[in-house]
């Protein structure tokens, strides 16, 4: 073989060697482009492992995928109320307590993997629990019950503590065994009074009280002592007389309060001084305090209600009660 036969032969030997690496090269780079479609197999077996008042504990089957790499969804959706997220959980992650759960709350769960392609398995088992919520009532107030005259008994009473003390606590009231309405002016105590004068309460007689904390949740709830006052005996059956000019002192239609003004009634046993006045709001006592010795009074209007009509009436010492005013209407912004 000649010289330059031997150099072709070499020189078609290499090219055919590079054109083989090519090739080869150019296959791998193809696979290598090529994106993961392959989604991780679905974990498996979700179950419940503990509750309480605001978590929800659970365990599952690990998923596998291609890629040896993922990561789980836990989606939590409530049965009672709009609250749905989706945790996320690491891929060495088989269990996974979900937090800030309400107290009482209903909830469902399922579970998937994702991995970094984006590729989701599907869901698992679906499991729901119901958060236990707080079973703890808050302590027992202290009541004590002192007569103010014929038909009034002023009650106070020590503040009560809870478990969850931010929350603590709203009142109720009772008499003689029975709630108080808002017509004797203690259907419940006003927000944050540890006070509230009963009226209306007949004349000469025994009446016992209790108050009865209870929590945020209006389920866990003490009762407190009970308390005794007997109201003054009195004779007087005769209410004062009907108040009169009902008036606007002024008024903020926008924000629905104001001060109304009246002039003053009288009375066949009691000073003015000594007559006392109930606002109402389109026919319902407010519960703002009774004004009395005066003839003008702060008042809201009804939320949510464009045009308020507003009476006033009278009560003596006795508890007896005049006819009302002649209304006044005022009508916010908004009508």
């Amino acid at each position: 073989m000649t010289t330059q036969t031997l150099a072709r032969s070499i020189i078609a030997t290499a090219a055919v060697a590079l054109l083989a690496l090519l090739l080869f090269s150019g296959r791998i780079a193809s696979a290598a482009a090529k994106p993961d479609k392959t989604a991780p197999t679905t974990p498996t077996n979700l179950v419940v492992t503990g509750v309480t008042e605001n978590t929800v504990s659970l365990k599952w089957n690990a998923a596998t995928d291609n890629s040896g790499k993922f990561t789980y969804r836990v989606k939590v959706n409530s049965l009672t109320s709009s609250y749905n997220v989706l945790q996320t959980v690491a891929q060495t992650q088989t269990t996974f307590t979900v937090p800030w759960l309400a107290p009482f709350g209903s909830y469902s769960f399922a579970i998937y993997a994702i991995d970094g392609s984006g590729n989701r398995s599907s869901d698992s088992n679906l499991v729901t629990a119901n958060t236990t919520g707080d079973t703890v009532p808050p302590s027992a107030p202290v009541l004590q019950a002192t007569t103010l005259g014929p038909s009034r008994v002023q009650l106070t009473w020590t503040q009560s503590v809870d478990n969850i003390p931010n929350y603590c606590c709203s009142y109720a009231l009772s008499r003689n065994g029975s709630p108080l309405t808002q017509n004797i002016n203690a259907a419940a105590a006003p927000s944050g009074s540890l006070s509230v004068i009963i009226r209306h309460l007949p004349p000469g007689t025994v009446n016992t009280f209790t108050v009865t904390a209870i929590d945020f949740t209006g389920r866990n709830s003490t009762t407190s002592n009970t308390a005794t006052a007997e109201t003054w005996p009195s004779s007087d059956t005769t209410p004062p007389s009907v108040p009169t000019n009902l008036h606007v002192i002024s008024f903020d239609t926008g924000g629905g309060e104001g001060w109304l003004g009246w002039t003053q009634s009288s009375d066949n046993t009691d000073a003015q001084n000594n007559i006392e006045y109930e606002l109402y709001v389109n026919g319902v006592l407010s519960s703002l305090p009774v004004s009395a010795g005066i003839d003008f009074d702060f008042v809201y209007s009804l939320p949510g209600v464009c045009q308020n009509t507003f009476t006033v009436k009278a009560v003596d010492q006795s508890g007896n009660t005049s006819a009302a005013s002649a209304p006044i209407t005022v009508k916010l912004w908004v009508c």
